[in-house]
């Protein structure tokens, strides 16, 4: 598919028109300011949200409520009928 850089430009702004959540529109616009700026920390650009998953899922790893990633992996495999 041969798309040229005006066709993807009046995509995404049907996309962005056509919506009114808020939550998609602060992620397009975040990730747009990433993009733009290398010297933006990717922590600034997430909702607090998302920045509370991560400390409570951080918190449960240093109490060791956490799988480990080679277990989670035995999982998947034998789910996937791998191994």
């Amino acid at each position: 598919m041969n798309t040229s850089i005006a066709e993807i430009k009046n995509y995404l702004h049907k996309l962005i028109v056509e919506t009114d959540d808020e939550s998609i529109l602060s992620k397009v616009q975040a990730y747009f300011t990433t993009l733009k700026s290398k010297n933006v920390d990717w922590w600034d650009t997430i909702s607090d949200q998302e920045k509370e998953a991560i400390n409570i899922g951080m918190q449960q790893l240093e109490n060791g409520e956490g799988i480990p990633h080679e277990e989670v992996k035995q999982k998947v495999d034998k789910l996937l009928g791998r191994k």
